[in-house]
């Protein structure tokens, strides 16, 4: 009688358990498929052991129609619950009210596990609209022989951008070779941002207070480049597009000595080129000035408004963002974490001796700096491409820095008028 009565519970409890629905999530990653599919399915199998009344449904998007795709599912009513995005993204769709803050899923003990500037970039109107999920960080991987030649010293890679652009002069003067061709277009405060300039000062709710830029000392960043690009000391892709796939043809080639990438592009490096690897060494990026508002980018991922479990979403986005799972992801490709326990593993600490082990160490130190400036400029895109127009026409000689910036400035300020008197 006792044994029947045992085998009824469990069969009830089977019964109950079969006849639950399970709560669904449906995760969206951005281009991910087919090369990382087993990685990613093996955190989903992870989570679904440890969660058997969670279904995730997981769906790669490419990384072109992602934002529109989503824009079209949320305004549906049928969005996915999480979403990989990245710094920017999770900004603008902020402002959208697409997202919900994810400090109202997540407790203060899990986000404050992440880079705290991280965090910042992902905060807007005082709320928290992501988890950051991986970064990617350069370093310059130099040729020790290129230098040599034109009588440097390679134990003494530049420390500054300034001692960057002496040593392309004096590389090219001595050699004939390229020093360094830097992706300067994709984000145009970057020259002036290497020399300690902001572009602009913010108010308290980083809306632009005061645009900087049409000042002497920016003009005189500029000329400095320009300059060295009239000069033919810098490759003509600076400002005609294709910039850093040119950069990486030439240094495999042995044509350029210095190339700002990734940390990855070592084991590229030893694959395609590897007698210029046996050649090379490698030195951290010039760290940003003390109050220099430089953007940094990184993978994100949140919770869409229109989520029927929200806080189920966000649980199973911090676990695909937790510490062995970042390790793991790491450790396949060469990214880097955004927690702050991950950098004391000894992946980010140990030197094996190889030129890749180097440029992670290197590169996990510089993590603390990585940042998006979610500055509220409504008019973002149009007024980066009229500061990136204007310096194509100062490096061509159609325009003096002092003119070009200031007709840009004066845009700038008629761009916030507009928007203010809204």
């Amino acid at each position: 009688m006792f044994f029947m009565r045992k085998l009824l519970v469990v069969l009830l409890i089977l019964l109950v358990t079969i006849a639950l629905p399970k709560t669904k999530i449906v995760f969206w990653t951005m281009s991910l498929k087919p090369t990382f599919t087993d990685f990613i399915q093996g955190i989903i199998d992870k989570y679904e052991a440890l969660h058997p009344d969670v279904e995730i449904v997981w769906e790669d998007v490419p990384w072109d129609v992602l934002q529109q795709k989503l824009l079209a599912a949320f305004s549906s009513g049928n969005p996915p619950d999480v979403v990989n995005l990245n710094a920017q993204w999770t900004i603008e769709f902020a402002q959208k009210r697409v997202l919900f803050p994810i400090d109202e899923l997540l407790p203060e003990e899990v986000l404050s596990q992440y880079f705290d500037d991280m965090m910042k970039g992902l905060t807007w109107k005082g709320h928290i609209y992501g988890i950051p999920w991986y970064t990617a960080v350069d370093v310059i991987l130099y040729n020790k022989e290129i230098f040599e030649k034109a009588g440097l010293d390679p134990k003494y890679p530049p420390k500054t951008w300034d001692e960057i652009l002496l040593y392309s002069v004096l590389i090219k003067e001595k050699t004939g070779k390229y020093g360094v061709l830097p992706t300067i277009l994709q984000d145009p405060s970057a020259i002036f941002n290497w020399d300690g300039l902001n572009l602009y000062t913010v108010d308290e709710n980083n809306r632009i207070k005061e645009v900087l830029f049409d000042r002497p000392e920016y003009a005189h960043t500029l000329n400095k480049w320009a300059t060295l690009y009239k000069m033919k000391y810098i490759p003509s892709e600076l400002v005609q597009g294709g910039e850093w796939t040119r950069a990486t043809e030439l240094y495999q080639a042995g044509e350029l000595a210095m190339l700002i990438t990734g940390p990855q592009f070592a084991d590229r490096v030893k694959w395609n080129a590897p007698e210029i690897y046996k050649k090379s060494d490698v030195a951290p990026v010039p760290a940003p000035k003390p109050g220099v508002r430089m953007s940094g980018w990184y993978s994100t991922l949140n919770i869409v408004r229109g989520s029927k479990n929200p806080k189920e979403a966000a649980e199973f986005a911090a676990f695909v963002a937790n510490l062995e799972n970042q390790i793991a992801f790491c450790k396949l490709v060469t990214i880097f974490p955004t927690l702050k326990a991950a950098v004391n593993d000894p992946w980010f600490s140990e030197d094996d001796g190889t030129l890749a082990a180097k440029a992670r160490i290197m590169g996990a130190k510089y993590l603390k700096y990585i940042t998006f400036y979610n500055d509220d400029i409504p008019f973002r895109k149009e007024a980066f491409d009229k500061l990136k127009d204007a310096i194509v026409q100062v490096f061509l000689g159609q325009k003096t820095p002092e003119e070009a910036l200031k007709q840009t400035a004066k845009y700038w300020r008629y761009l916030m008028k507009s928007q203010q008197s809204k």
